[in-house]
């Protein structure tokens, strides 16, 4: 049992800030959940770890889209053809990174890509997965890496025909094990921290035949598709040209656009198409600095999705970081949001989670998962309701992280990691220096 005394709740859809009350959550022997929150509210648990002197604390960020397995690109340094435009740039990059990943290497992608997120304050993780060698139990190896620094997640596999059928096959095969495996954990009286969905990588390196299996996959498991769609201006006229179908269209017709669906970057979405996955009430995850580092355009529709949440699409761990450029690049653009949408959007990763595991995610209430972080955040100027998202755009930071709770448990305490995040990243180099020398060998 821990109680945080005296400290100001933030919350972020509507933007409120407390009064100081005490919060008493229990660990994960105590069923990980908030038990009081009120002013005097520790006063009833005499014998409960007591955390003072924190300004501030929030419910856990959300990140909804990323890719761990582009952990260890940062900094890369591998033979990388030029690229005209962001099909080649796949082509000569990330489809050459994901080939080139066996189990080591993805065992401390994962690790190091959760390690880094936790200490930006990420308490959820949703994750597309890909490495065409090393297929089978690929989504083991990192629901161990959640495990091992223990964050909560969900995960799935982006089956391609890029790689042949047998591939495609094997991607559906993959994500339909691990989602049975959950359930059997489930069954069993479990309460996984890790959830499943049923991934595609893109519209356009999917056939008719493998969108068949993956729309069987979805219906057979009960999950969402979780996949890329409308990304690059290509995808958009290539599902016109080849299958006769708008992107959303394509998806809807093959039962695969639903409210467990993540459509990842929707920047071509046309405005039909962003009516209809509105009226499945499918999230959309935008992600900026991917979509402004790959040239690939901006979304300018973005407005219109009800359901937008925020991914970082491997960048890195950092999604507050990412809000602020989401914010930052629709201003540039002349864009009409305010940074209200993007921490509404921040926070709706949370109605994603309770879709996928059921129950209740995001707010300080009793009952609801101590998924928190609390901030060491000084400021010169006053925090309240009315300007919070102001804050998150000009002020707040993953530098003002001082503790982060995942269900109940203590991941960073006072900047502390509780993991061994020094051994992770000695052995995360080690592994990026042979991801790279493969990658040079499959050139």
């Amino acid at each position: 049992m821990t109680v945080v005394e005296n400290v100001r709740v933030v919350g972020f859809n509507p933007p409120s800030v407390s009064e100081p009350v005490d919060v008493a959550f229990g660990d994960e022997s105590q069923g990980g959940s908030i038990i009081a929150v009120g002013k005097g509210g520790g006063r009833g648990y005499p014998s409960a770890k007591r955390v003072t002197g924190i300004p501030y604390l929030s419910p856990g960020l959300v990140c909804s889209h990323t890719h761990l397995y582009s952990a260890l690109a940062r900094g890369l340094l591998a033979d990388i053809k030029p690229s005209k435009d962001f099909g080649e740039q796949l082509a000569h990059l990330w489809w050459k990174l994901d080939r080139a990943i066996d189990r080591p290497i993805l065992e401390y992608s994962a690790l190091a890509g959760c390690a880094d997120a936790v200490m930006c304050g990420v308490t959820s993780l949703v994750d597309h997965h890909a490495s065409p060698e090393f297929i089978d139990g690929s989504l083991d190896v990192i629901r161990d890496a959640y495990e091992a620094i223990g964050l909560r997640g969900v995960l799935c596999y982006e089956t391609t025909d890029r790689n042949g059928m047998d591939g495609a096959r094997s991607g559906v095969r993959e994500n339909v094990r691990f989602a049975r495996a959950v359930d059997a954990g489930r069954k069993a009286g479990g309460k996984p921290k890790i959830e499943a969905m049923i991934g595609g990588h893109a519209c356009f390196t999917i056939s008719d035949e493998t969108m068949a299996l993956l729309s069987d996959a979805v219906a057979s498991t009960g999950r969402g598709l979780h996949i890329h769609a409308g990304e690059d201006r290509y995808d958009a006229s290539d599902s016109r040209h080849r299958f006769g179908a708008d992107l959303a269209v394509r998806l809807d017709e093959a039962r695969c656009l639903g409210p467990k669906s993540i459509v990842g970057h929707g920047v071509w979405l046309s405005k039909s198409e962003i009516e209809l996955v509105n009226e499945r009430d499918a999230f959309v995850a935008h992600n900026a600095r991917s979509n402004m580092n790959n040239n690939v355009g901006y979304a300018t529709l973005l407005p219109e999705v009800r359901n937008a949440v925020i991914g970082t699409d491997g960048m890195d761990g950092d999604v507050l970081a990412e809000f602020k450029f989401a914010f930052f690049k629709n201003r540039d653009a002349g864009g009409p949001l305010w940074p209200d949408f993007y921490l509404a959007a921040l926070d709706r990763g949370n109605r994603l989670l309770e879709r996928c595991f059921g129950g209740s995610f995001g707010k300080i209430e009793p009952g609801y998962p101590a998924d928190l972080v609390l901030w060491n955040y000084a400021t010169p100027t006053p925090l309240v309701s009315a300007n919070v998202p102001g804050h998150f755009a000009f002020g707040l930071s993953a530098r003002h992280v001082r503790s982060v709770a995942v269900g109940g448990r203590f991941l960073v305490e006072d900047g502390r990691p509780a993991f061994d995040m020094e051994a992770i990243f000695a052995r995360s180099r080690d592994e990026a220096a042979r991801l790279w020398k493969r990658m040079d060998e499959r050139s």
